[in-house]
């Protein structure tokens, strides 16, 4: 683990940065700052990528001031990490992030909608804000209906999110193979 301490510092600071460069849409926020949390998941060990994930959470949360989202979104993703982690001892670098990145419909979406349907019911006066333009406070819908309705409203924002970060994550690996550095580092 003390090996990977300065990787983990780069990969967690580059998924904070990248989450700047973003797109609004009414229900999340597709961001670049899933790809270092994919990058790591094939060079790292699976707890180090799940640590770059919750980095990403933390940071994102700060300075976006969006815990609720941004910290459900770092878990989300450093469990696509571990995931993909995975994935790459199976079945290769280049489909373990596509894959990884795909995960994200259920890993990443799943736990923001699992958070916000929870705090919707809750304390509905917390999520209102965030929920308000699809789901009524003063409907009374069940835990399991409400996530899965938060749910259903990000696919646009994750998607566009998904698309773009499996096609960085795509180049940057076939770079890091082509140069050999994906080898040294592995």
């Amino acid at each position: 683990m003390n090996k990977n301490i300065p990787y983990i510092a780069i990969f967690g600071a580059l998924s904070i940065i990248m989450s700047a460069i973003r797109v609004s849409f009414p229900l999340g926020n597709p961001n670049l700052g899933s790809t270092p949390v994919s990058i790591s998941a094939i060079i790292l060990n699976a707890r180090s990528t799940f640590i770059v994930g919750i980095i990403k959470g933390l940071g994102v949360s700060i300075w976006t001031g969006q815990a609720l989202l941004e910290m459900a979104a770092g878990i989300g993703d450093g469990i696509m990490g571990v995931f993909t982690n995975f994935l790459n001892k199976k079945i290769g670098s280049l489909f373990a992030v596509i894959i990884g990145q795909l995960s994200r419909f259920i890993f990443t979406s799943g736990m923001i909608a699992l958070v916000l349907g929870i705090t919707s019911v809750v304390s509905p006066e917390i999520a209102y804000p965030l929920i308000g333009k699809f789901i009524s406070t003063s409907t009374s819908l069940s835990l399991i209906n409400t996530v899965f309705l938060i749910w259903i409203a990000m696919i646009p924002a994750i998607t566009t999110s998904i698309i773009v970060n499996t096609i960085i994550s795509i180049i940057i690996v076939i770079t890091l193979r082509k140069s050999g550095i994906l080898k040294r580092l592995i």
